[in-house]
């Protein structure tokens, strides 16, 4: 049978304990500082044990990037080794028409998700897409909106994923294409914007994560602005037309 053989010297800075067995026996030094609340005792491998405090793991933080920048591991949390990135293009802005003309909504932006392990990536640049500008009463087409992206091509990482813009467009009968999406572990396309004359008023394009508002026309019905983020700025049939929504781009962080 194998025993404990302690020494537990009070004037010793650690205390030292024998473990026997049949085969070997192995000594073990304590510290007699004792462990913060909630710290596990761990070893050395050894024999030196110590306490220390129980790593966290899961999520941590969030960041919402309304405006291009840069993504800085080293100025984030201590620890972050992955990342869930979101990208959302503009949305192009709404069209306007006169009597003979229909008028055509902007289309939204694309929308793209992607898991990323960032453990050998120091930074990524971020672009975020300006929303496409209405042409308010006087031009035919709105403009269009500006790509979102993360790229951490150049720092370590292979990953570049991209939601791209929603445009504005002019063309009787026309409907303004969606943004696509690129790079992401999901792609989701913008939506198609409508036209609008004097008879039929439907809506700008949407995005995943913008709300598209509802296209305009004298005496018939008011033009309603979109909101979120990425849909389409709505078209005016001889009513002031609206921008698009701007882009974003949202960072989940995770050790």
């Amino acid at each position: 049978m194998g025993k404990v053989i302690a020494d537990l010297a009070a004037s010793a800075a650690s205390a030292t304990f024998n473990v026997e067995n049949a085969a070997s026996s192995v000594d073990y030094v304590l510290s007699k500082t004792d462990g913060a609340a909630g710290e596990y005792l761990k070893t050395d491998g050894s024999g030196a044990l110590s306490f220390g405090a129980i790593a966290s793991a899961g999520f941590n933080s969030v960041i919402v990037y309304t405006g291009s920048t840069t993504w800085v591991k080293s100025a984030r949390p201590a620890g972050i080794t992955k990342v869930i990135v979101e990208v959302q293009g503009a949305g192009g802005g709404g069209g306007y028409s006169g009597a003979s003309d229909y008028a055509v909504a902007g289309s939204g932006g694309g929308y793209a998700r992607k898991f990323i392990d960032v453990s050998s990536v120091t930074q990524a640049v971020i672009s975020v897409g300006l929303p496409g500008t209405a042409a308010g009463t006087s031009s035919i087409a709105g403009g269009d909106g500006g790509d979102s992206s993360w790229n951490d091509t150049a720092s370590g990482g292979s990953s570049t994923v991209t939601g791209v813009k929603g445009v504005g467009i002019y063309g009787n009968f026309s409907r303004s294409a969606g943004g696509t999406a690129t790079g992401g572990d999901i792609n989701i396309p913008g939506g198609s914007g409508d036209n609008c004359s004097a008879n039929s008023s439907m809506l700008a394009g949407s995005s995943f994560l913008g709300t598209p508002g509802l296209n305009g026309r004298t005496g018939e019905s008011a033009i309603q602005a979109s909101f979120g983020y990425g849909a389409g700025g709505p078209a005016g049939y001889s009513v002031t037309s609206l921008a698009g929504m701007p882009g974003v781009v949202i960072v989940w962080e995770y050790k």
